[in-house]
C-alpha cells in the first residue's frame, strides 16, 4: 500500500500537478461554480481559465470550456464564443455537448450550413435525443433546404411522440406547418422565426441537457 501511494504521488509530481495545483484547481473551480450560480456570468470567466490551467480531467475540462463559451454567449461577445467553441471542437470532435455547443454558437452567427453538419454529428453521437435534431433541421431550413428539412423535423417529431413528449412534439408540428408556409416568401422572411427556434433549442440545451451533463460530474 505505501509503494502504491508513493507511486500515485510521484505520478501527480510527474504531471506537474503538485498541491498547490490542485488545491488552487479546487479553489477556481468552487470560485468559478459560485459566480455562475450568483448569475456573474462576466466575472467567472476568468476563475474557470485559471480551473483549466490546472489541466482537468477530460470531463471538467469539457465543462469547463463550454461554460466559459456559454458565458461568452450570454454578455453579448458572440465572436468570442465562437471561436472558442471551433476550439473546443477541434479538440474533442466525438463528444457530443460539444458539438451541440458548436451548433449552438454557429446558429447564433446565422452560419445555418456549418451549424446543421454539428448538430448532425450530434445526432448521430445520441439518435434518441430529439434536441439536436431539432436544431439541425432548422438549419437545414436556414440553408434552404426545405425538404430536408422538413423530413428531419417529422422524424423528430415521431421520435417525440414514442418518448411522450408531448410539448416538444406539438412545438416540432407546429414548425413544420410554418415552415412550408414560409415557402412562398424570401428567406429573410423567416429570419425572426428562425432566430426565435434557435434561441429555444440553446436555452433548452443549456436549462436541461447540459444540466444532465453537469449532474454526472457531481459537482
Amino acid at each position: 500500500m505505501r509503494k502504491l501511494v508513493i507511486h500515485l504521488v510521484v505520478g501527480i509530481w510527474v504531471l506537474g500537478l503538485g498541491p498547490h495545483t490542485l488545491l488552487a484547481g479546487d479553489a477556481s473551480l468552487q470560485e468559478a461554480l459560485k459566480l455562475d450560480r450568483q448569475g456573474f456570468l462576466e466575472e467567472s470567466i476568468p476563475e474557470w481559465k485559471k480551473f483549466l490551467q490546472t489541466r482537468p480531467e477530460k470531463k471538467l475540462d469539457i465543462y469547463a470550456q463550454i461554460k466559459i463559451i456559454i458565458a461568452y454567449s450570454r454578455t453579448g461577445n458572440v465572436g468570442e464564443a465562437l471561436q472558442s467553441a471551433k476550439a473546443l471542437a477541434a479538440s474533442y470532435p466525438d463528444h457530443y455537448d460539444v458539438q451541440f455547443n458548436l451548433g449552438n454558437m454557429l446558429s447564433a452567427t446565422h452560419q445555418y450550413a456549418e451549424a446543421a453538419e454539428a448538430y448532425r454529428k450530434a445526432t448521430l453521437m445520441r439518435p434518441d435525443e430529439g434536441l439536436a435534431f431539432v436544431g439541425y433541421g432548422i438549419c437545414l431550413f436556414g440553408d434552404q433546404k426545405l425538404v430536408e428539412a422538413v423530413k428531419v423535423l417529422r422524424e423528430v417529431k415521431e421520435l417525440f411522440k414514442s418518448q411522450k413528449n408531448i410539448s416538444w412534439y406539438q412545438h416540432v408540428r407546429i414548425m413544420i406547418g410554418q415552415i412550408k408556409g414560409f415557402e412562398m416568401y424570401p428567406p429573410d422572411f423567416s429570419t425572426l422565426w428562425r432566430t426565435n427556434n434557435l434561441t429555444k433549442v440553446r436555452e433548452t440545451y443549456e436549462s436541461s441537457v447540459f444540466t444532465d451533463f453537469e449532474k454526472q460530474l457531481n459537482l
